[in-house]
């Protein structure tokens, strides 16, 4: 089946709607130019019968005036007779057309014509009042009561007023009907106006479809495209990502998640030939023993954590999160100097010591002191250490830092990542030198507000830098890459913080990378499984 392409497709789709646009436009034109013209039809003829009625009630009353006029004057008995009944029947005539224009105007429905009609009849009233009265008089013979009825032509004078009103009505009505022509007029135009606006309207939106598909779809679809061409060619420290809606950017994150998990699969890769010289048997051994603890679950905190050796699959970081017997909880990250499987075994009795010490006196100063014993026959090496013991009911944290990078205290407020405290050294670095010195580390403490992180790490994260120059990410950078995450969870914290080292390491860490994050939530809410903590190959979570 042929393929189209999505420009072309929507190109067919502006075209149809333009098509399918300009007919109904065309429809509705002519319906409406049909309806006003009937419309405008129906009102000339209705304002015609009411100019032709008015015409024919001129005329009859003028006769009727006439016969009249000849019917008491007339001194002719043999006319006398005739006249009189001539003058009654237009008398019956004139009272029919009266009503056929009285109904005829009411359906015009124009309050002007309506009133100077009403003027005409109360003038041909008056008229029919003189006149019948002196026909009366006619009729019973009083020759001067009639010339005294006669006197002064009273029924001429109603006469005049009565055609004058008639006249200014049918001059009113001539008006009318010219006014309502040129007002229809006037519509029709309008009415073809609006029709070259919608179809200039139809045709413009072809070619604005067609710029906002660009805009939006085509232009980054294409950005992708090249981002991902990138990485086909080997590009992979390059983040992928567009700024267009919202399942074009759906789209890239998924770009940029696959691009990750390639990361993590050449670094797997890196890791496995390395620790191939690292004699695996024992570096199977040595990583199973420093293994972390499952992370807790407990109401109203969630945990994530992860840790990137830097050479083969065995490092010299390593971390841990105890369970203590009065309820608390310990969290320990050391980094042991050096690489590889003897840097590992120091880590492995770190780790012993440390942890009995801990379940012993659970005082961060008292386990730190104790472990310091691993270095007696250790005076080439040294280690850095934090042991931080959480309330999780109140939130507080007693601390001792043996030279370690400041753990974080973060909590993100508007969009915001923000830097709450940093957890300074409160003693010096795990070696030979301070095994009988009393008190070389001390506790401190913290407390962890509602919707507060802790994060501790180890150097390789902060000290990230590209090959050849000094440039570290340091922890500032570590909270700009923070900044852009849409939600701060500590599996995103931790997500996030790995790729920016990587990043700015350009895809190759030079040391060990360990994280750990606690995150103190509102309400009760689990923490993650140990499964969701790992990040990909690289990781190990507990």
């Amino acid at each position: 089946m042929l393929r189209t392409s999505l420009q072309r497709r929507v190109s067919v789709m502006a075209g149809v709607f333009l098509l399918v646009s300009l007919a109904l436009t065309l429809v509705l034109a002519q319906s409406l130019l049909h309806t006003t013209g009937e419309d405008e039809r129906a009102a000339q003829e209705q304002w015609g019968q009411v100019a032709d009625s008015l015409s024919a009630f001129r005329g009859n009353f003028v006769e009727l005036h006439a016969v009249h006029q000849q019917y008491v004057l007339s001194t002719d008995p043999t006319q006398t007779p005739s006249l009189g009944r001539e003058r009654a029947d237009l008398v019956d005539d004139l009272a029919e057309q009266r009503e056929v224009l009285r109904e005829q105007a009411v359906l015009l429905r124009d309050s002007a014509v309506t009133d100077n009609l009403q003027e005409v009849f109360a003038d041909v009233d008056a008229w029919h009042t003189v006149a019948d009265e002196q026909a009366r008089v006619k009729a019973t013979g009083d020759e001067e009561g009639l010339r005294s009825a006669l006197a002064n032509a009273p029924a001429s004078r109603e006469f005049r007023n009565a055609y004058r009103d008639v006249e200014d009505v049918a001059q009113l009505i001539g008006d009318q009907r010219l006014a309502d022509a040129s007002e229809a007029e006037e519509d029709l135009g309008r009415f073809q106006l609006v029709q070259v606006g919608v179809a200039a309207v139809a045709l413009l939106m072809v070619p604005t479809m067609l710029h906002l598909v660009r805009r939006w779809v085509l232009r980054p679809l294409d950005a992708l495209s090249q981002q991902m061409l990138g990485v086909g060619r080997g590009d992979l420290q390059t983040p992928l990502g567009l700024a267009g809606p919202p399942e074009l950017a759906a789209v890239a994150h998924s770009a940029e998640t696959m691009r990750r998990r390639i990361l993590d699969e050449l670094a797997d890769a890196v890791s496995a030939r390395e620790a191939l010289a690292q004699k695996q048997p024992l570096v199977a051994e040595v990583r199973d023993q420093l293994a972390a603890h499952e992370l807790p679950t407990l109401a109203g905190w969630t945990a994530a954590a992860a840790l990137r050796p830097a050479e083969g699959l065995l490092a010299g970081d390593w971390y841990d999160v105890l369970h203590l017997e009065d309820g608390r909880y310990a969290v320990v990250v050391a980094d042991v100097s050096g690489h590889g499987a003897r840097a590992g075994i120091v880590a492995i009795q770190l780790k012993r010591l440390l942890e009995a010490a801990l379940h012993l006196a659970p005082e961060p100063d008292l386990a730190l002191a104790m472990a310091a014993r691993v270095f007696t026959d250790e005076a080439e090496r040294f280690a850095s250490c934090v042991v931080a013991v959480v309330d999780a009911d109140s939130g507080v944290v007693r601390y001792a830092n043996a030279g370690h990078p400041a753990p974080l205290v973060v909590r993100s407020d508007g969009g915001t990542v923000r830097l709450v405290a940093q957890l300074e050294a409160t003693g010096p670095l795990l070696s030979w030198l301070h095994l009988d010195t009393p008190g070389a580390w001390s506790t401190g403490t913290v407390s962890l507000a509602p919707g507060s992180m802790l994060v501790v790490y180890t150097d390789g994260l902060t000290e990230a830098r590209p090959s050849g120059t000094t440039d570290e990410l340091g922890v500032e950078g570590v909270l700009e890459a923070l900044a852009g995450l849409p939600e701060l969870t500590p599996q995103a914290l931790v997500d996030e913080a790995l790729e920016a080292a990587r990043r700015h390491s350009g895809g190759r860490a030079r040391d060990d990378v360990t994280l750990v994050v606690l995150a103190r939530g509102d309400g009760a809410l689990p923490a993650a499984p140990r499964g969701a903590h790992a990040a990909g190959p690289g990781h190990r979570t507990g």
